[in-house]
């Protein structure tokens, strides 16, 4: 298979896991931005806003497909998954069809068992309109030799390309079904101040919940109310209130019920950000008895570029914290994740439970996942969750789940046009980004000391690192949208770039 990907065409077929892109594209979580809307996804799988302990997340689909089209980045070609039962025996794979934006427009699921022949397993189909929102999606499976329709979305964006409509539907004894319904209301500056949700039932759509937001003159989000229909009508339920600091950051959320025409408390959480904005302490509490009461605490830590190396999770008991798991994480030079190693605590020492691995290509792409659990003393072969990687960073659009293996193979590449190799530029793409950006330049390689910074509007300092390769990745994903500045100096040159984060 062969990837041809030049002037924004990319034309490439690989291999994944089934119903993959439906439920992976749509329900993995991202962190709510709390001056502007809410970020697509939702780890309760699109249905609702969490309620409890965890935030307000809003659940809306993506608007870009797996890859981005402005990156100079190859991608995979052949993604291959296999199972620990069996494990030299591929199981299934799907081969993709794009548009010249890079944006899926086919996606066929194949499958087969021991050394048969492939056979369709399922089929989704994509539009989008001219400036690449997603239009609608259709996803069918095989039966009895002819295709079955499974799920249909449709969506609806305003003039300023902001969703304002998520509608699926499910096919049900030959007849198409309502399921779900989200709809969402921006104020004049741009911000989402309400979202109204309905349940499916049949041909019609059920009141069920709305959500009223409200922000701080500075655009933060500091309050999120929860209304649910009830007896043909809408009663307030609970409401989450957040403070943030200078930079935008969260501080606190507590998650309060509206029981007996007064505010109940339920929960609240602190976190506490390290100089560089890294979240070091995030606390979780209860209200119980009139107190709040601890519950849990997750510790993290970094390394110098802002990779997270450790996170522990510790739950209060008995007047204390104590330990309960723990997460390690290698990276090579490259910032690339090697291994995420997950233990347990027991008998007073830390015990290892499960552990992935990853290696990658020149470009940041893995180019194998494998899942191992530990017993009897030893690594073995273990049906898990696996996490893909495209320009050194976890795609969070794609986790395989129940594999224990994949593997990616590129047969020939053809690389677009990179940027210009003259020797005192300093070139900075794409941009604008949405989480990682690169910054190039000949001469980084004559300077071991060359260094990239960038800063807000305000002069702060929000991420520096090394410049000491030609092309360097800037992890941009945490974040918040705006414009930056970005400063380069090498032994022989000192640019400064303007750099948007959309």
């Amino acid at each position: 298979m062969n990837i041809f990907k030049y002037g924004g065409l990319m034309k490439t077929q690989f291999l994944l896991f089934p119903f993959l892109f439906i439920f992976a594209l749509i329900s993995q979580a991202q962190e709510l931005q709390r001056h502007s809307i809410f970020d697509p996804g939702s780890k309760q799988s699109g249905t609702y806003i969490s309620q409890k302990r965890s935030g307000s997340k809003i659940s809306m689909p993506l608007k870009r497909n797996l890859f981005s089209s402005s990156s100079y980045e190859l991608k995979w070609d052949t993604m291959i998954c296999y199972h620990d039962s069996s494990p030299s025996i591929i199981s299934q794979r799907v081969s993709r069809t794009y548009n010249l934006l890079g944006e899926p427009l086919t996606q066929l699921t194949e499958q087969r068992q021991s050394s048969s022949s492939w056979e369709n397993y399922t089929r989704e189909t994509f539009t989008y309109d001219s400036t690449g929102n997603w239009l609608t999606y259709l996803s069918e499976t095989w039966q009895n030799n002819m295709w079955v329709n499974l799920m249909k979305q449709e969506f609806i964006y305003n003039a300023n390309g902001d969703q304002t409509d998520w509608k699926r539907i499910m096919w049900e004894s030959n007849s198409w079904s309502n399921f779900w319904h989200y709809s969402w209301h921006f104020d004049s500056n741009g911000l989402n101040d309400s979202c109204f949700y309905q349940t499916g039932q049949g041909s019609l759509w059920v009141n069920s919940t709305l959500w009223v937001l409200n922000y701080g003159s500075n655009g933060y989000l500091i309050s999120n109310i929860t209304n649910t229909w009830i007896n043909n009508g809408w009663g307030v339920t609970s409401r989450d209130t957040y403070t943030n600091d200078s930079n935008g950051n969260d501080l606190t959320s507590q998650v309060q019920d509206w029981v007996n025409s007064s505010w109940i408390n339920d929960s609240f959480e602190t976190k506490i950000y390290d100089s560089a904005g890294n979240c070091i302490s995030d606390m979780g509490q209860l209200w119980q008895n009139n107190e709040w009461v601890n519950n849990e605490l997750y510790t993290l830590t970094y390394d110098s570029t802002g990779n997270q190396t450790i996170r522990i999770d510790q739950h209060w008991t008995n007047g204390s914290w104590l330990n309960n798991g723990r997460n390690l994480y290698v990276y090579d030079t490259s910032n690339n994740m090697l291994s995420q190693t997950s233990q347990s605590w027991n008998n007073s020492s830390w015990q290892n439970q499960y552990i992935e691995q990853y290696t990658y290509d020149l470009w940041g792409n893995s180019l194998t996942g494998e899942g191992l659990v530990w017993y009897l003393s030893a690594w073995h072969p273990y049906d898990g969750s696996l996490y893909v990687f495209a320009d050194h960073q976890r795609d969070n659009d794609l986790t395989f789940q129940l594999i224990y293996r994949y593997s990616a193979s590129i047969d020939s590449v053809i690389l677009s046009v990179g940027p210009s190799k003259s020797q005192l530029q300093v070139t900075l793409f794409p941009n604008p980004s949405h989480t990682i950006v690169y910054v190039y330049s000949a001469l980084a390689s004559t300077d071991p000391n060359g260094s990239i910074t960038m800063y807000d509007l305000r002069g702060q300092i929000v991420l520096s690192k090394p410049f000491i390769k030609e092309k360097t990745g800037i992890d941009i994903s945490d974040l918040k949208p705006g414009v930056y500045c970005v400063k380069v100096t090498t032994n022989q040159i000192s640019r400064v770039l303007k750099f948007v984060k959309d």
